[in-house]
């Protein structure tokens, strides 16, 4: 990454690959969800982190992971559109994790980083708690540097965007129509 003063990183959710065995996903998420307990017993809080490490770095290509492909090729096209560097980051499934991609974009001579999700209503766990702490754990660890966190959004500008999906949607209907 060449080095300029601002980097985006954008923060998605991540999918394990279709080609990841099911069954280990099924118990990777047992062990997610079975919260305070697989933190007080060692090897199940072992088995977990080793289940999602596996699930993070397995191979990905177009074809067994088409959410990443459409994630890394939104962020180039972001990059393209602000002219700065913008890594596509993972809060789980997945890598790079966020907190990795913000310290890549610090090391790459970012003095400013924004954190951007791609999860865009409130209410969930993922924006409101999870990249909210990697953000944080970040100016920790980068106190020289200026960490944004671009979350919530305003709801106007989702109504907006939604509204005129809505709309290029029906107006091309109608000339399907015609």
């Amino acid at each position: 990454m060449a080095s300029n003063p601002v980097a985006v990183v954008l923060a998605a959710h991540g999918a394990p690959a279709t080609d990841y065995p099911r069954m280990r996903v099924g118990l990777l998420m047992m062990l997610e969800f079975s919260g305070k307990m697989a933190e007080r017993l060692p090897p199940l809080r072992t088995w977990r982190e080793r289940l999602a490490s596996q699930a993070a770095t397995w191979p990905r290509t177009p074809d067994n992971d088409p959410y990443k492909a459409a994630v890394d090729g939104l962020a180039a096209r972001l990059s393209q559109r602000l002219g700065c560097p913008v890594l596509a980051a993972y809060n789980e499934f997945c890598t790079p994790p966020i907190a990795q991609a913000i310290d890549s974009a610090i090391a790459g001579g970012a003095a400013e980083v924004v954190v951007v999700p791609t999860m865009l209503v409130r209410g969930n766990q993922h924006t409101e708690l999870e990249i909210l702490e990697a953000v944080v754990q970040a100016r920790h660890r980068h106190p020289g540097a200026v960490i944004h966190y671009a979350w919530p959004f305003e709801e106007g500008l989702l109504v907006s965007l939604l509204a005129e999906v809505v709309t290029e949607h029906l107006s091309s209907s109608t000339k399907q129509e015609a």
